[in-house]
């Protein structure tokens, strides 16, 4: 059953609740907070909005918000009269009992007073009812308005789309001549402009269900998959296939090259989730949501996530971020801006598509999608929608296809969307071109319904602490895999074998009957040369943030964070020193998988081993070859040279003074040892003492030099000291 019913869940608090003995506590989400108000300014701004994007407006729902935010307003001061009334009955409570002990007749004053304050208690539920659920109306109403469009954002339907790029970064043999009008330009100018049309035109051999089936080693599988599921559901073999997984790989290795953090996310998310986000359709005829309902539920409470926007939405839901990363694990640890990429299916019914666009692979129910999602700053989002658009457009360009940059029009704007560029490429079997990415602004849109907070850095008023804002949110299709698919059959040429560019090919999973071609954009071409860099370092994922690696060097698309304008103080300082250095054993710990404990005693351990072994060693090896006793002539020396020139500066009488001391206190150290060892009389004559304890010395000051390898061998015994021994005598312990 395909239908969509906003459901704004609105709760005023929360419980904790655990689903098993170990999973954490889960924590329900807050209410909903929305920019707009009742005031007119922004009903009427909320109504041209929605105008714009030929979305619904109930004209009904906001006339009334001006009476209901007036019964609210009378309301709350009814709240306050009972809150007063009652606090002055229980005032009379209190004498009225103090009264009752010696009097009597009081007793029937006391009940009266008690009567009254249960009365009032049962006003005051009431009204704060009453209030709740005015408040759930107005919410209701606010929260269905579509967010703000951004001033340059052409108005209009498709054909008011500004275009700002056009690209032909194809191989060179590739392309052909074709004359750019100026730009930026309406959509509908491009389209009808002469040279372009002549220079653009449909060939149907190009036609990538055609390519496909002529594939030798792979191709579509339509009729299967309207026979296991249903229409534009194909199955995809062989080559194509490998592509599919080639071109995942490609787009996540860029995104991490930028800092993103790859995330892994599920599939089906609650339907509070993908509302909060903003999913909301322009008419019933037009949802795209897959519901999924248990038998005993009334309403669906899960649904197949369209886009993995949706959940990493719900990664960092109730979550506040600082200015600058912290030594806690996860993404609450994370600084602004946060990036995260995640590789995931999407489902789309798409109950509005007929026509040519459900043919082959351009228009599919399920497909393999990566996605990046970003976090920052609300002075920062519309530099990041640009650096977003530039990842996208290293990943086209690197793929050797002709493309167009859109500023969308109003009309194609989804309901959170602030601002929004498309991507394109030309599709010379379909004639057509389509878009194959999309980046959006959505400012505090969806942060205010998912409680997604930041604290700037520095001081706020009167040094104090910032108050806590509303984050801004944007996201970017990296790779739409079928659709770029559809572009790169139809763009290079194919006959029995793929030809394909040569960015994909350290991702190429498969044998050598593909020929490889190198694009013509500047974009794409230095990625080729640092593909098997990329895959080789793909795994390593920035430890301290999001700067991490434009510190080391590499480059930055976004700029780097100001430094703090104060000083942290000291004990601060080594607070958040200890929980960094606590955050990096736990992740030590994790990765080899061992307790923190125990690889943390496996390390001290070793340490000592390192130390004290050594010592003794070192000490037996220079008594036994007379070390001792050269030590102790050196010593002598240099005491005797200290001693015959006292009087030159005053540091040296200090050094003399401290040599003396010295060796007084040494020699006679030794001497006691000696007697009580060998006795009085052989210790006068074999002075054994004196030789180990100037050896010990100097095996201790070997051992002090010996330090970075002392260190690098703990290191690098330790993991395996916690997990084969430590570890399993640990557990052993714990059973017993």
């Amino acid at each position: 059953m395909l239908r969509w019913t906003p459901r704004p869940v609105l709760r005023a608090g929360w419980r904790g609740v655990r689903h098993a003995a170990s999973s954490p506590p889960f924590r329900p989400l807050p209410d909903m907070s929305v920019a707009w108000t009742a005031a007119p300014d922004d009903i009427a701004a909320a109504r041209q909005s929605a105008q714009e994007r030929k979305m619904r407006f109930h004209e009904a729902d906001a006339a009334g918000l001006a009476a209901l935010h007036a019964e609210l307003a009378a309301l709350r001061k009814q709240i306050h009269a009972l809150e007063a009334a009652q606090r002055e009955a229980g005032s009379t409570i209190q004498k009225s009992a103090k009264l009752a002990q010696s009097d009597p007749a009081s007793h029937a004053a006391l009940e009266a007073a008690r009567e009254e304050a249960r009365l009032l208690r049962t006003q005051l539920r009431a009204a704060s009812r009453t209030i709740d659920e005015l408040h759930a109306r107005s919410l209701a109403v606010r929260s269905a308005w579509p967010n703000r469009i951004h001033a340059v954002s052409p108005r209009g339907d498709e054909r008011c789309n500004t275009v700002v790029g056009l690209h032909d970064a194809r191989p060179t043999a590739l392309q052909t001549p074709l004359v750019v009008p100026s730009l930026p330009c309406t959509q509908e100018a491009l389209d009808t402009n002469e040279a372009m049309q002549k220079a653009l035109k449909r060939d149907p051999a190009r036609d990538h269900l055609v390519l496909a089936d002529a594939l030798r080693d792979g191709g579509l599988d339509i009729a299967a998959g309207i026979s296991t599921t249903g229409p534009s559901w194909p199955y995809m073999l062989g080559t194509l296939s490998l592509l599919e997984h080639a071109l995942a790989n490609y787009a996540l290795s860029i995104a991490i090259k930028h800092h993103f953090t790859p995330v892994s996310v599920p599939d089906v998310v609650k339907t509070e989730i993908a509302e909060r986000c903003g999913f909301q359709p322009r008419d019933d005829a037009a949802a795209q949501t897959y519901f999924v309902r248990a038998r005993e539920e009334e309403e669906a409470r899960l649904c197949l996530a369209g886009t993995a926007e949706i959940p990493l939405a719900g990664l960092v839901a109730k979550r506040t971020f600082a200015a600058r990363t912290s030594a806690t694990c996860g993404v609450g640890g994370m600084a602004l801006p946060v990036r995260l990429a995640a590789l995931s299916h999407a489902f789309r019914a798409e109950a509005g598509a007929r026509g040519a666009d459900t043919r082959g692979l351009y228009r599919l129910h399920q497909f393999t999608k990566v996605e990046m999602f970003v976090v920052t700053g609300a002075e920062d989002s519309d530099a990041m929608l640009e650096t977003l658009r530039a990842v996208q457009e290293e990943i086209v360009g690197g793929l050797g296809l002709q493309y167009r940059v859109l500023d969308m029009a109003t009309e194609e704007l989804g309901a959170s969307a602030y601002r929004k560029y498309d991507i394109e490429a030309w599709m010379p079997g379909r004639g057509a071109w389509g878009e194959i990415s999309s980046a959006s602004n959505c400012t505090d849109f969806q942060a205010r319904r998912l409680a997604i907070k930041y604290r700037a850095a520095g001081l706020g008023d009167e040094g104090k602490q910032p108050k806590l804002r509303y984050a801004h949110t944007l996201n970017a299709t990296a790779a739409a895999i079928p659709r770029l698919i559809l572009a790169l059959l139809e763009t290079y040429p194919t006959t029995d074998a793929l030809a394909l560019p040569s960015s994909l090919r350290p991702f190429w999973l498969g044998d050598a009957h593909v020929a490889w071609m190198d694009p013509a954009g500047k974009k794409g071409a230095p990625h080729a040369a640092d593909g098997p860099q990329i895959v080789r370092h793909a795994h390593r994922l920035p430890r301290r943030g999001m700067h991490t690696a434009a510190r080391r060097g590499a480059p930055r698309s976004f700029p780097r964070p100001k430094r703090r304008l104060f000083r942290l103080h000291t004990s601060a300082r080594l607070h958040n020193t200890k929980d960094t250095y606590q955050a990096r054993l736990r992740a030590v710990a994790t990765r080899i998988g061992a307790e923190p404990g125990t690889l943390l005693l496996a390390f001290l351990l070793l340490h000592e081993f390192t130390a004290i072994l050594p010592i003794f060693a070192f000490a037996a090896l220079f008594a036994l070859l007379g070390g001792g006793d050269a030590l102790l002539h050196l010593v002598d020396t240099c005491s005797t040279a200290f001693d015959a020139d006292t009087e030159a500066h005053p540091l040296r009488q200090k050094l003399a003074s401290w040599s003396a001391t010295g060796r007084r206190f040494g020699a006679r150290l030794a001497q006691r040892t000696d007697a009580w060892l060998f006795g009085a009389d052989d210790a006068k004559t074999h002075p054994t003492s004196a030789v180990w304890l100037s050896s010990i010395a100097a095996a201790y000051v070997l051992v002090k030099l010996l330090l970075p390898v002392r260190l690098a061998l703990c290191f690098a015994w330790a993991p395996a000291l916690a997990t084969r021994f430590l570890h399993p005598l640990w557990r052993l312990v714990r059973r017993t």
